[in-house]
C-alpha cells in the first residue's frame, strides 16, 4: 500500500473514531437532560413519602425506589 493509501486509511479511522465519540457524548447529554426533566415529579413524591411514610410493604418499597431515583438523577 502506498503512502497515500495509508493516509486515507488513517483519515477514515480518525473520522470513525470522532463520529463515535460525538455520538456517545450526545447520547449521554440527552439521557442527563431526560433525567433532569423527571426531577420535579421525583422530588415531589420523595418529599411526600418523607413527610408521611407509607405503612404497607409495597408503599415502603415505592418510597425507597423513589428516593433512589432522586439520588441517581442528582435531583435537589
Amino acid at each position: 500500500m502506498t503512502f497515500q493509501g495509508w493516509r486515507v486509511m488513517v483519515a477514515c479511522l480518525l473520522a470513525a473514531l470522532g463520529s463515535s465519540a460525538v455520538s456517545i457524548l450526545y447520547t449521554n447529554a440527552s439521557a442527563h437532560q431526560s433525567e433532569r426533566q423527571w426531577c420535579g415529579v421525583v422530588t415531589t413524591m420523595d418529599d411526600a413519602y418523607r413527610q408521611t411514610p407509607p405503612q404497607t410493604p409495597a408503599g415502603r418499597k415505592i418510597a425507597k425506589d423513589i428516593a433512589q431515583l432522586r439520588r441517581d438523577f442528582n435531583c435537589p
